[in-house]
């Protein structure tokens, strides 16, 4: 067969164009693929920057697989629950002997294709398959009945970086059971120069066949002529000559050229000539005319190729001898006449082969561009293998591919289905995740094998590969992953955040907080760290509910090695500390039954004056409660009014009638109660009129009883408070849970901040070294952000306090203040705080108000929605930029450990035991020795709602309240249960100077009530003339 006639058969028939459709071809079957030869990693989130390339992303992820030895595996599966993508390696069965990896499959997936999926998709979530998934995966694909694959050249999109071909692909596709296998072997240099070798060959040969070109041409001539002459003529001579000649000679030649000549013409002329001659011997005359034009185009291509060789020899020789002689005579007359008409004409003709036109153009256009393409980024022998449950599903499966990777243009040697059966070997091949390979049955020609390059089939050796050579450009399109979020595979988009920070940390300064996020994914290499010494700077912490606040808390807290105070209004995660530290004191305000705690907000400090103590006081219950009119000056001067019947002196700061007003046991400070009793007081000396006495006193007495009930009154309505100042050098946890209202949590947190400050302030000025935190929850219910509408007290409390936590950082301490709602703190919050710590937040404005205090851009403030759990944005003083961290995790607070409240009672009672001396329970302090943790515990449950002195009183009043009191004394069991009731009475009921005294009677009387309860009638008049009991106040 010529070249010509194989070349014009080659293009003119569809079918071989395709490996399928070739007979001349036997199977090569490979060996089984072994489970330690194929790694398979799973997409399970991809991460991407919004204005960088993905499409060029997977195409560097393909370029890092240009690896002799193996294959790239591409892996849609699909079920009726979602869709799930895999990369991998498999090791090619096929490949020569003399390609050995470097390295096991396993080591190049784990050192190759992860870190290149990583790095090209930073912040994605990417896991290894483990073996007993990876044996499910290859099951389950094996397990799917139908098979075939697709032969052919994806066409070419314009705009490919947005192509949505998977997209699309799993919309349709969802919820069948099908697969989507793409298989590619990467090709060396030298592959892909002989592919280049072979395409050159085609178009070469090809091009002589696109054009040819006919010229036929007519000429017409008509001339008539006359003509007479005469003449006569003699001549003589005579002539001698020798000669003699002999020569000898060689030649060699060759000629070679190659000519291609193009000549285009046009001509048009006229001419007229006129003549007149005469002689002697003859006249004439001549006219003529002569009118040409004509036009001319020729294009030829030729080849010529000559050689010539010879020699010769010759000899000669001659003889000559002769004479002549000669005369002439003439006459000669001539006479003539010419006539001339001519007429040419030419037509040029070309013929094109439009079929081999259309060939050289996508040769031109699409073969040699992807061919250029794929040299530096890398060229793959790729097959597309197709997996469903069902015929139907296949069917849909196969035209869709087709549908979707069909492009605008370069669609020469489309896409074709080809049916899989496992006769032939290809179905086992592609289940082991190899390319088929075949070999001719003889070898292959030249012009087969250049053909084959242009349909994108590459020939080595006599083997031929079942499926088609594709740059990393087509290759990416078509294993790529999707634009969108899909079922099975999450889609978010990363944003960048700063990478440097200060690390000239001392070692015992760090705080470390976990480690640096590049782009979503954590170094694990490169821990952040915050310094100590910038802690009483403050911190400010943020994120919605789970999103990571307490355990970042948690750990900065067990990293500074400092004493702490917790305030936590509404969760008990904090007492997971008690696993890690066993002296954490946890106070559950507001339940007694467990961890009681005691705070007086009337008993201030020996430093401290009463006027700023009153300040605190009333911006505190400005701040929880909505004040109308004269309310607040109103508590006020009740306040003072208090403090001066119980002889304290405003204007010295002196108390006139306790020698040692802040001494352990005594009870020189006012209580809620009091207060409550003088508003009416306050009320009657203002002058209003009965409506108004009656709406202020029921203002005053709604907004404040509530707080000498139950267990709250317990807490707040008492005379002495727990030492502050010794706290300090504690791990404290206030629980306010139990604290249902929020104005009353506000009212309790402005209260302990309050005597919080002021014994900072003595700690700092015995130990100018202090140190210690403070963190507060939900900081909003004390520092609210003014909004319109609210009054002008709750204003100024809200910055009463903003102020007062200004100015702690001179005392040593370290305030970390918590929320969820940034945008409900007063803005000095968040810009008095020098380290900020933001998980992950929604709102909007939440965003704004924290983001412009790290300076973040919309793009980052607007990523502030997109953070895992447990990564958060940290800024902090000395950094260029904000950085994002993975905090580490020291405490679970979400775990199913659970600290219970006998633990937490436990440790809380043996504290108060310790500190009996200080009056905190009125009673014990009289002790002359330290209670027993069981006699402090048998004391406790006698006085848990402060009634057992109003029964007593009542027991002489009234006739219908000794049933009361009778049920109480036969809760007594013991003489130690006794002394206690006993201390407990005296103290409540007598001044100091008479206690000793009566308590003699006391005993008695108690007694007798327990040994004969018919006979207490007849003796009540008797115990009550000798124990002068005052069934009024106790003074």
């Amino acid at each position: 067969m010529s070249e010509e006639k194989f070349m014009l058969d080659f293009i003119a028939d569809p079918d071989m164009l395709y490996i399928s459709h070739n007979q001349q071809l036997k199977e090569d079957k490979p060996a089984l693929l072994l489970e330690r030869d194929i790694t398979l990693f799973h997409i399970e989130e991809i991460t991407f920057e919004d204005k960088a390339p993905r499409k060029e992303a997977l195409e560097n992820v393909m370029s890092s697989l240009q690896i002799e030895g193996i294959n790239f595996v591409y892996i849609i599966l699909g079920d009726e629950f979602g869709v799930h993508f895999y990369f991998g390696i498999a090791k090619d069965l096929y490949a020569d002997d003399d390609c050995a990896l470097e390295l096991p499959v396993y080591d190049l997936g784990r050192h190759v294709l992860q870190p290149s999926l990583r790095g090209n998709f930073r912040g994605s979530k990417i896991s290894e398959v483990q073996p007993l998934a990876k044996s499910t995966i290859m099951q389950t694909i094996k397990n799917m009945n139908h098979c075939c694959y697709l032969e052919g050249v994806p066409g070419t999109t314009e705009d490919n970086e947005k192509f949505q071909g998977v997209d699309r692909l799993v919309d349709v596709m969802l919820g069948d059971r099908f697969s989507v296998v793409i298989i590619a072997k990467p090709l060396a240099g030298d592959d892909i120069s002989a592919i280049e070798r072979e395409l050159y060959r085609f178009y070469t040969a090809l091009v002589p066949l696109m054009k040819k070109s006919v010229q036929e041409g007519v000429v017409k001539a008509t001339g008539i002529s006359s003509s007479v002459t005469k003449s006569t003529t003699e001549n003589s001579g005579e002539n001698f000559s020798v000669t003699h000649q002999t020569g000898s000679g060689t030649n060699t030649g060759r000629t070679e050229g190659t000519s291609f000549t193009e000549t285009r013409g046009e001509n048009k002329g006229e001419s007229k000539n006129t003549g007149k001659s005469s002689s002697a011997n003859a006249s004439s005359n001549s006219t003529s005319d002569s009118v040409t034009s004509g036009t001319s185009h020729q294009k030829a291509h030729g080849t010529s190729r000559s050689e010539t060789s010879g020699s010769s020899t010759s000899e000669s020789q001659s003889h000559t001898q002769g004479s002549s002689s000669g005369k002439s005579i003439g006459d000669s007359k001539t006479e003539g006449s010419n006539r001339s008409d001519s007429t040419s004409a030419s037509t040029t003709m070309e013929f094109v082969n439009k079929e081999a036109q259309d060939w050289i153009t996508y040769l031109d256009e699409i073969i040699f561009k992807r061919l250029d393409y794929g040299k530096g980024k890398g060229i793959f022998i790729t097959s597309i293998v197709l997996f469903s449950q069902s015929r139907g599903s296949l069917i849909k499966l196969e035209n869709t591919v087709k549908s979707l990777y069909s492009g605008e243009s370069g669609n020469k040697v489309p896409l074709r289905k080809v049916a899989v059966s496992n006769k032939n070997g290809r179905l086992e091949a592609f289940r082991n995740f190899q390319i088929p390979r075949t070999k001719f049955r003889a070898r292959p020609s030249l012009n087969e094998q250049s053909s084959r390059a242009v349909c994108s089939q590459f020939i080595k050796q006599g083997f031929l590969h079942v499926g088609n050579w594709l740059s990393t450009n087509e290759l990416s399109m078509i294993a790529g992953l999707p634009q969108k979020e899909i079922v099975g595979l999450g889609l978010r988009e990363e944003v960048d955040f700063g990478l440097n920070f200060t690390t000239d940390i001392p070692k015992a300064k760090q705080i470390e907080l976990g480690n640096l996020v590049q782009s979503g994914t954590v170094l694990a290499e490169i821990p952040v760290y915050l310094d100590k010494d910038n802690l009483n700077k403050h911190t400010f912490v943020t994120g919605v509910t789970g999103s990571g606040k307490t355990t970042t808390c948690q750990k900065i807290l067990l990293d500074s090695e400092l004493p702490f105070l917790v305030i936590e209004p509404a969760k008990t995660e904090y007492r997971i500390l008690n696993r890690i530290y066993d002296d954490v004191l946890i106070f559950t305000l507001g339940k007694d039954t467990v961890a009681p705690f005691r705070l007086n907000p009337f008993e201030f400090f020996p430093h401290e004056s009463i006027t700023s103590r009153v300040d605190m006081i009333k911006a505190s219950i400005e701040a929880a409660f909505d004040m109308e009119a004269a309310i607040p000056q109103i508590i006020e001067s009740a306040i003072y009014a208090c403090y001066q019947d119980y002889g304290w002196n405003i204007s010295q700061n002196c108390n006139t009638k306790y020698p040692a007003p802040f001494a352990d046991g005594v009870y020189a400070f006012p209580t809620l109660t009091d207060l409550i009793n003088k508003t009416e007081e306050v009320v009657e000396k203002q002058g209003f009129d009965e409506r108004l006495k009656r709406d202020y006193i029921g203002s005053i007495r709604a907004r404040l009883q509530g707080l000498t009930m139950g267990a709250k009154g317990m807490m707040l309505d008492t005379k002495r408070s727990i030492d502050f100042v010794d706290l300090l050098d504690r791990k404290v946890v206030l629980e306010l849970e139990e604290i249902r209202s929020g104005s009353e949590k506000a009212l309790i947190l402005g209260f302990v901040l309050t005597n919080l400050l002021e014994a900072i302030k003595i700690k700092h000025q015995n130990n100018r070294g202090f140190k210690h935190i403070t963190l507060l929850e939900e900081a909003h219910r004390l520092l609210s952000k003014y909004q319109p509408g609210d009054s002008l007290n709750k204003k100024q409390s809200v910055e009463t306090f903003a102020d007062m936590l200004a100015e702690v950082r001179k005392y040593g301490e370290s305030l970390i203040i918590v929320d969820q709602i940034p945008g409900k703190l007063t803005p000095e919050v968040l810009k008095n705080t020098n380290t900020k710590i933001v998980h992950k937040i929604f709102a909007q404005d939440d965003k704004e108000a924290i983001g412009n205090t790290m300076v973040l851009s919309d793009e980052q403030k607007n990523f502030l929605s997109h953070l895992d759990v447990g990564r958060a944005i940290v800024f902090t003083q000395g950094w260029p930029k904000a950085l994002q961290v993975q905090m580490k995790q020291m405490t679970n607070t979400t775990g199913t450990e659970f600290v219970n409240d006998d633990e937490l009672r436990h440790i809380v009672m043996e504290y108060y035991r310790q500190m009996y001396k200080r009056g905190i329970f009125p009673g014990l302090e009289i002790l002359q020795e330290q209670p027993s943790l069981e006699q402090f515990l048998e004391y406790i449950q006698y006085i848990p709602d402060s009634s057992l002195v109003d029964d007593f009183r009542n027991f002489y009043r009234f006739d219908d309240a000794r049933h009361a009191f009778m049920e109480r004394m036969k809760q007594i069991s013991s003489e130690a249960e006794q002394e206690i009731v006993v201390q407990y009475l005296l103290h409540s009921l007598y001044p100091v100077d008479m206690r000793e005294q009566r308590k003699a009677k006391l005993v008695e009387f108690i007694t007798d009530v327990l040994s004969e309860p018919e006979r207490l009638e007849e003796k009540k008049l008797y115990y009550f003339n000798h124990l002068k009991l005052k069934l009024g106040k106790r003074q």
